[in-house]
């Protein structure tokens, strides 16, 4: 997944998945790093590739998760673990 591609799915869906914190812009600059570095490492390590389909199932997996209703039980263990990432980063990031 090119990090263009990437960033302009994490804006274009950002204020809808984070709907009106405070600051949507710092949080949607977050997910895209987190998920650049989480992209980086699954290759690296698994050779596996997170693809654009992977991080948009993950979008939506967080936008429930937002709403306070269960991540969904047909994620992939790639996309579940990018959707903790960005749990455990919007927890410290809005602390």
């Amino acid at each position: 997944m090119l990090e263009d591609e990437l960033r302009l799915l994490m804006q274009s869906l950002g204020e809808q998945v984070l709907g009106s914190r405070a600051d949507p812009t710092g949080s949607v600059a977050m997910l895209i790093s987190e998920t650049i570095k989480f992209r980086d490492k699954l290759k690296e390590e698994t050779g596996e590739i997170l693809t654009v389909g992977d991080t948009r199932t993950a979008l939506d997996a967080l936008e429930t998760y937002l709403k306070g209703k269960p991540l969904p039980g047909d994620l992939t263990p790639e996309q579940k673990a990018l959707v903790q990432i960005w749990i455990d980063r919007l927890t410290m990031f809005n602390t």
